[in-house]
């Protein structure tokens, strides 16, 4: 029996839990193929999340997004225009000094524009960027530093979002 207890105490501290929440992220979405306007439109899409927080928020930003259908002759599909032009969004956080250091990536060094979308890659890597700075908190300077880095397609040059935020 003392056996089985310590075999099983041993087990229950390795283990790491997780807690499963449910939230909301920003995400850019266009309805290819609809009779509306050609436009990225930035909604809110509950997720949910069992990953570690910040991190999986950005990385939620560009994950497919396929809404139900409650017609039978609409096929579903992944409206997330970042996920259709593989742009993604990464975080990492460092620590300077004493301060927590939030470096967002987006990542559109693979992007290839899908045949028929009238978006360039620098539209939907500029809506993600976006979403990015709207699910950011804007926190003294002091308290933590944010930065958002966007790696350009192949072909761009390499820029910055308008600078660091703070």
């Amino acid at each position: 029996m003392k056996t089985i207890l310590f075999v099983f105490t041993c087990v229950a501290l390795s283990v790491h839990a997780t807690t499963l929440g449910l939230e909301t992220v920003k995400m850019p979405v266009y309805l290819h193929g609809s009779d509306g306007d050609s436009m990225i439109k930035l909604i809110d899409v509950p997720i949910m999340n069992a990953s570690a927080l910040p991190e999986s928020r950005y990385s939620s930003i560009t994950h497919a997004f396929v809404p139900t259908s409650v017609s039978k002759w609409v096929k579903p599909t992944n409206i997330n225009i970042a996920h259709e032009y593989g742009i993604t969004a990464s975080m990492e956080e460092k620590e300077e000094g004493n301060l927590p250091h939030w470096v967002i990536t987006v990542d559109a060094s693979t992007a290839k524009r899908p045949e028929g979308y009238p978006f360039t890659i620098e539209q939907v890597t500029d809506a993600v960027v976006t979403c990015v700075k709207l699910m950011t908190p804007t926190v003294p300077e002091d308290e933590r530093k944010v930065t958002i880095k966007v790696l350009p397609t192949k072909a761009g040059a390499p820029r910055k979002a308008d600078g660091p935020k703070k």
